[in-house]
This record gives structure tokens, sequence and C-alpha cells, in this order.
């Protein structure tokens, strides 16, 4: 049918009158004529070839946040180990202090001193030890890092159902034997990475500590020894970070942050007896307020610490309530009364 044709429509009606033919012809003229453009349509968009779909914009990459310990790149699960510290021949043979992401140095039972240090598993030494057993103090100190692994050799028998209740998993020759060198006999040391591959942990979480520039003001400071009764440590600023001495003798290096918290240290609720005599064990209140002296960059600070919550983080703050901002890189947190 040509584009314009006239149509005349046959019935058995009786003849329409003029004016409604003419209607009639005039719908089937252009329905003729809209037919004849859409056959037009198809024949030309059949003839078309279609192009490659434009690809797919590559999905955003991970967010990958700051290592919430020490601000040194990005951190992984979590891992705590408590060290032995008694003692040169000790004092010696300790692996992975350095390479901590945080060092708290504690107060035990004889007025002796251990290490509970914090690592994230993407900062990790081969080896950390030697490991000794936990304390009451280490259960609320570690509340505030979530479900995190802890590393120990063993620990008083009235302990054990608290560890057990803590938000924490225990890792002990006990739960992993092949953890622990020399077949879990002192000294012993454990491979972080093994532990972290088997009990995956919690990703790295704020202790409550922020980092940034130093705040204004501040004294200079360049070195400093403190003393429990039967136990000492000190620092030493080196132009960048600080040189650690334990004992008077040299223990290791990088230290960006040095916090010396002061709080309480109150008899525990245990009495060891595996020195051959009764040594009632010491709790340290990690909970609470009090003072506290930040040492970076060849300066001290004086502070007010914070936790009221075990759960929180502890913050640290100026006199006038602004944040008390750490260096990147390791901390060491000295606690004494």
């Amino acid at each position: 049918m040509g584009e314009g044709a006239s149509v005349t429509i046959r019935t058995t009606a009786r003849a329409p009158t003029a004016g409604v033919r003419t209607h009639a012809k005039v719908v089937v003229v252009l329905a003729a004529a809209g037919a004849a453009i859409g056959l037009a349509a198809l024949q030309g968009c059949g003839s078309a070839h279609p192009g490659p779909a434009p690809p797919s914009a590559p999905p955003p990459p991970p967010v990958r946040l700051s290592n919430p310990l020490d601000n040194v790149g990005t951190a992984g699960n979590t891992l705590a180990v408590k060290i032995d510290n008694v003692g040169a021949r000790v004092q010696a043979i300790q692996h992975g202090l350095a390479q901590a992401d945080i060092v708290y140095w504690i107060e035990v039972e004889g007025g002796q001193s251990r290490f509970l240090a914090v690592y994230d598993a993407n900062h990790l030494p081969a080896l950390v030890g030697p490991v000794r057993s936990a304390r009451q103090t280490d259960i609320p100190l570690l509340q505030q890092y979530g479900h995190l692994d802890l590393a120990y050799s063993g620990a008083i028998s009235g302990l054990v159902p608290l560890l057990n209740r803590a938000d924490l998993q225990n890792v002990t020759p006990f739960t992993d034997p092949g953890a622990f060198t020399n077949h879990a006999i002192d000294p012993t040391f454990i491979d972080p990475h093994r532990i972290l591959a088997r009990f995956p942990s919690v990703p790295a979480r704020s202790p409550g500590f922020e980092f940034g520039a130093a705040p204004g003001g501040g004294s200079a400071l360049g070195s400093m020894t403190w003393h429990l009764p039967a136990a000492a440590i000190g620092v030493r600023f080196d132009g960048s970070t600080y040189d650690v001495a334990v004992d008077g003798r040299p223990a290791w290096s990088g230290t960006a942050t040095v916090v010396v918290q002061h709080l309480s240290i109150v008899p525990g609720a245990f009495t060891d007896f595996n020195a051959g005599h009764p040594d009632n064990e010491v709790f340290t209140q990690t909970t609470g307020s009090g003072q506290a002296d930040v040492l970076r960059d060849g300066k001290e600070w004086t502070v007010n610490w914070s936790r009221p919550d075990p759960a929180a983080g502890t913050s640290f703050t100026l006199p006038d309530g602004s944040v008390m901002p750490f260096a990147t890189g390791p901390v060491l947190v000295v606690m004494v009364p």
C-alpha cells in the first residue's frame, strides 16, 4: 500500500453518510502512513550494529583505617603476650618488645615487674618471650581491647576461672601446646604468627590513644627512671625516639611515646606459692582517673587520665581539657603509684 493511498470500506449495512465515510478514509490513510514509517524504522534498526557495552566502573578500594594502637600503617587482629622481666638472665633473652605496638610495665608480687605487650597482626616479630603467667591485673586492663588473644604460660589456680570468664581468647600450653617452645617449660617463647592464624582474634581497637602533632608547652626532659620496690625502668631520648633500659640494662629502642600512669597498686585477691613461700599478688587498678606524664619529642607534659568504663579506652587530656596527642610509633606505658 503506497503512502497516502485511499481505501474504500465495503459493508452490508446501509451506506453511511459522506461525512462519516470521509472520516473512516482519513483514519485508514493515517494508519497506513504510520505503519509504513514504523516498518522503515524497524528496517533501519535492523541494519545497525550495536557497539560494545561501556566497561563497568571498578569497585572502590577497601577502606584501610590507620593503626589505632600506634598509628603506624594499618592494623590487623590483636594479640597480647605476658613477658617475663625478672633478672639479668631473663632480660638478656627477651624477644619482641621492640616490635610491640604497646608495652605495659606492670608490678607483680615481690615488687618485681613483668611486661604485657600488645601486637597487631600486620607488625609481628618472629618470636615473643619469655612467656610467663597471667595476673589479675591483665583482665580489666585488656578489656578495653575487646575479645583479643592473650598468650601466657599459666596462672594461679584461683585466677583460672576469672580468665575463662573474661572476654579473652586464652592461649596457653593447654589450649595450643604447639605454640610454645621448649615444651612450654621456662624459658618458653611463642610464634605470634601461628597463634593469630589459629585464633584470629578481633581487629585492633583503640585503647583511647590519639595521635598528632605535639601541643604547645611541655618541659624539656632528656631522660628519666621510675622505680617499683624491686624493679626499675628508664628512658633516654636519642633525638627522635626513646631508648629503654630495665634495671639499668639496655632493653630496646624506638619507643615514640612514654606514658607514666600514676594509679593505685593494692593487694591482689590471690597468693602465689610458686617460689616456695607465700607471695601476695598485687593488683593495679587501671579504671578510674588520675594523673599521668606523657613524654614525646624530648619533652614532658603533665596530663590527666580517665577510664570510668572498663570496656572503654583510657583518655589522656591536658589541664585545659584538650586531648594530649601521642607521637606516631610504639607506646610504652609505665604503671607506678
